[in-house]
């Protein structure tokens, strides 16, 4: 599946994916050539209109009313097709249900030649399910459920037929080889454990003493399950359109969701997520969220924001019935008019209640929205879709499938158990980026580079070139090589020292890849904790000492990390006869690697017994026995 490749080519290389003299536009039989689309149009919800990323699309009053951004996956496609687009009609309003967009739909000019869309979640009640489950669950399991079950509810009776007139619309104002892209909708939620769960807190405000309903995984699930139930209803009104892929209507689905989170960890609730927003530790989240680390409500808190104790049983109780979104500012106009509309209105339980009107922040309304990380992903299938679909069209095969296959693995899930150091690692793949020589006027060329040979951290990096590719770029490198390492991490507790087990992205016409081969047989499962032991003793002039480590200093024979330390706490002169070793295999304690050394005499408990020198070469060794 095509990933970025196509887009990107635009977007950050500033190579445009049309090379044509766009003043005279001609039939071009070629599938990745975009300058048929003269006349395209985006309709939708806040998915399409793209609700917090970037800036807003201009300030118009109907896109600051409907909280149109400018790095939306519409704004991107607009800069990927050219500028020989003669008309780009951006009528997708945050908050819509599909009666809406069906109203969309009919506005639209006729002759188009590209409309994308999302539509339907609105009719999944989420707000009212963003309220009563996650940012204000205080009503207890049985309202949640509630507007759990009238999602459903709605999924099987009323989203069905209303998507089936949004599409009959629109194929009333589609050029003859004119395509629909239908974008679909990504699963939140991560539920691997109870992390998110025990370690995170998602109610907002607080409003103790009362305990909100925990983010369980079981609710997590059941929230997932509307999402695909959604998707899966969106899929069979488009094969009752179009039951083959080679016949007219030509709808495409643009499906990014697994992509999103089996390749790139995107959801909320990963298991090594933080909880803050930017997360650090996850650098490929595809939704907004707040911060949702145990101190990361303070700031509500101190500003008064709400006290339960002080908040008689009417205010609370309306409280508890109003609709989140309601407010005058651009950024909570993701869900700004809840009110249900002809034909087939949602019915969702918080459709009657009334403004919470307490100072919402501004940054609410693009909660459980695509961000832009997340845009760019559903750009890129958009995109895929629309080429996939011109080649159809013109009995062409599918460059996408020949020319830019993507394919992400991470080794260990195929049984390897090397791994190697995380910091390490980052550092490596700066240097080998910047370093690449890229051979002149040769075609398909390779290029790789080892690092800490004869370590138990031993690796390589690798760039291979394929179908006749000569250039090399430096930041697609290094993107490809932090995703390798951020992402092929083992992705679960027990894995608590973070070590990353390298794996393969191919690009399109570029395999970047990084592997672990460990000159030396390590523990097995990976280390959880530094350790170690030392003892040492009195010889007459000197004191000599043994140290063994596991866990560090397994990649720089000790001169980095071990020795310095030592030379630090004993001062210029103090270390001798630095002997430093890799075990071929751990001994019985797990250790990775023995150390020999001596020092003037009195210095066992002033460096060693006390962990001193261990602590500062990143490690621990409890002390040290019969060194005074």
């Amino acid at each position: 599946m095509i990933l970025l490749i196509l887009l990107l080519v635009n977007l950050i290389t500033g190579h445009d994916l049309n090379s044509n003299d766009y003043s005279t536009p001609q039939v071009s039989y070629d599938p990745l050539d975009l300058t048929w689309i003269q006349d395209w149009a985006a309709i939708g919800d806040s998915y399409t209109a793209g609700i917090g990323s970037g800036d807003l699309w201009s300030e118009r009053e109907a896109d600051y009313k409907c909280s149109r951004y400018d790095l939306s996956y519409p704004a991107l496609l607009k800069h990927a097709f050219g500028p020989q687009v003669r008309y780009f009609d951006y009528k997708a309003c945050s908050g819509d249900r599909t009666a809406d967009i069906y109203q969309q739909a009919k506005r639209l000019y006729s002759m188009q030649d590209l409309v994308v869309l999302t539509a339907g979640g609105n009719d999944l009640c989420l707000a009212d399910i963003i309220k009563t489950c996650i940012f204000l669950p205080f009503q207890g399991e049985q309202k949640c459920q509630e507007v759990i079950d009238q999602a459903q509810h709605n999924i099987d009776t009323i989203l069905k037929p209303n998507v089936r007139e949004i599409l009959d619309t629109l194929l009333t104002k589609m050029n003859y080889n004119g395509i629909i892209v239908y974008v679909l909708y990504g699963q939140f939620f991560n539920t691997e454990n109870d992390d998110c769960t025990d370690n995170q807190d998602w109610a907002f405000p607080r409003l103790d003493p009362i305990n909100p309903l925990p983010l369980t995984r079981e609710r997590r699930e059941k929230f997932n399950q509307l999402v695909v139930n959604i998707n899966n209803a969106i899929k069979d009104v488009i094969h009752e359109m179009r039951p083959h892929e080679d016949g007219r209507p030509y709808i495409r689905t643009a499906e990014w969701d697994a992509f999103m989170k089996d390749g790139l960890h995107g959801q909320y609730c990963v298991p090594w997520s933080s909880g803050l927003y930017p997360d650090p530790k996850q650098p490929y989240l595809h939704f907004f969220k707040p911060d949702t680390t145990i101190s990361g409500h303070h700031e509500l808190r101190k500003r008064g924001f709400v006290n339960s104790t002080a908040l008689p049983d009417d205010a609370l109780s309306t409280l508890y019935n109003s609709t989140l979104y309601h407010s005058p500012n651009p950024s909570a106009a993701a869900l700004h008019d809840l009110n249900p509309r002809d034909p087939a209105p949602p019915g969702c339980p918080g459709d009657s209640g009334v403004s919470l009107g307490v100072g919402l922040p501004d940054r609410w309304g693009k909660y459980f929205h695509p961000n832009e990380m997340g845009h760019r992903t559903i750009a890129s299938f958009v995109l895929d879709a629309v080429i996939t679909e011109r080649s159809v069209i013109l009995g062409k095969s599918n460059p996408t499938c020949q020319r830019h296959r993507d394919e992400f693995r991470c080794w260990q899930k195929d049984g390897r158990k090397d791994y190697a150091n995380a910091d390490l690692l980052y550092r490596n793949y700066k240097t080998y980026c910047a370093e690449v020589k890229q051979p002149k006027n040769q075609k398909n060329w390779k290029d790789e580079r080892w690092f800490n040979d004869n370590t138990p951290d031993t690796h390589y990096f690798s760039i291979t070139l394929s179908n006749d590719a000569t250039h090399y770029d430096q930041a697609h490198c290094m993107e490809s090589f932090e995703r390798i390492i951020t992402s092929c991490d083992g992705n679960n507790p027990e894995n608590p020292m973070n070590w990353k087990f390298g794996g393969r992205w191919t690009r399109g016409s570029y395999t970047y890849e990084l592997n672990i081969q460990n000159s030396f047989k390590r523990p097995w499962p990976p280390t959880k904790e530094v350790g170690g032991s030392c003892d040492g003793g009195y010889r007459v002039l000197f004191s000599r000492f043994n140290m063994r480590g596991r866990g560090w200093s397994t990649w720089d024979f000790g001169q980095e990390t071990l020795k310095p330390a030592i030379q630090k706490c004993l001062g210029p002169g103090g270390l001798t006869a630095f002997e430093f070793q890799y075990l071929d295999e751990p001994d019985a304690d797990g250790n990775e690697w023995k150390a020999k050394f001596r020092t003037p005499i009195a210095f066992g408990p002033r460096c060693f017994k006390n962990n001193k020198v261990a602590f500062a070469a990143g490690g621990f060794t409890n002390g040290c026995s019969g060194s005074g």
